[in-house]
């Protein structure tokens, strides 16, 4: 504990040079230590360590994976991971925020027909803006932090997230994410067969501006 609170005046880079020296270990629970570890994003290092983080937690999931985040559009391989995991059979839900600005809904849009055609089940959550920015996969498996599932937070921003690695804290995080889903709108497969085709030719447009605007930002390293 004392650790994370002087972690708490450090500079990234400070915090995350004193996350490897320590290896952390902290207690959440009578039942034991939790483990954890601090997965930064930066333009050096470090550029594709949560894109990472989160692919191989996809890799080796085997009930369920949850995610929940304002913003989706990610790379192919984020993507990718995301139907692979849903076709060995694990239930992927993912509980995403609409509303904050119209061209981002088209791209998030311009993804679904696939993603449902997978098998995973999306929920928008409309009550309010969604700010959580959290995953649990299967039962021990959790991160929460600043990362959005876009290209921006995955390849050009500074980001940091934390995963975990406890029962406790994992339940306790799926508790809370499914209240949310509770409040939200199921998008349905069906809803794309009738919609009109002004409205697909706007996500398509959509699709294109975002992909050409990421590949110049990341110069042609959005995947």
């Amino acid at each position: 504990e004392a650790q994370w609170m002087r972690m708490g005046d450090m500079k990234l880079r400070a915090r995350w040079y004193a996350f490897k020296r320590t290896r952390i270990g902290f207690s959440t629970s009578s039942h034991g230590p939790a483990l954890a570890s601090l997965v930064i994003r930066d333009n050096l290092r470090n550029r594709r360590t949560i894109q990472r983080a989160y692919m191989q937690a996809l890799g080796h999931a085997h009930e369920s994976a949850l995610l929940a985040n304002p913003y989706f559009a990610p790379g192919r391989k984020l993507r990718q991971a995301l139907v692979s995991a849903a076709k060995r059979g694990v239930k992927v839900t993912l509980l995403l925020g609409v509303g904050h600005y119209r061209l981002q809904d088209a791209v998030t849009h311009s993804y679904y027909p696939k993603l449902l055609h997978a098998g995973i089940r999306i929920v928008e959550y409309r009550k309010t803006a969604l700010h959580a920015k959290v995953a649990v996969i299967d039962a021990e498996w959790a991160t929460v932090g600043s990362s959005n599932y876009d290209g921006l937070s995955l390849l050009v921003n500074q980001e940091a997230n934390v995963a975990i690695r406890d029962a406790v804290f994992a339940l306790t995080l799926r508790q809370k994410i499914e209240a949310a889903i509770n409040e939200g709108v199921e998008v349905r497969l069906s809803e794309f067969h009738h919609i009109t085709w002004l409205r697909r030719l706007w996500y398509g447009v959509a699709f294109f501006l975002y992909r050409f605007a990421m590949r110049i930002i990341t110069m042609g390293n959005h995947q």
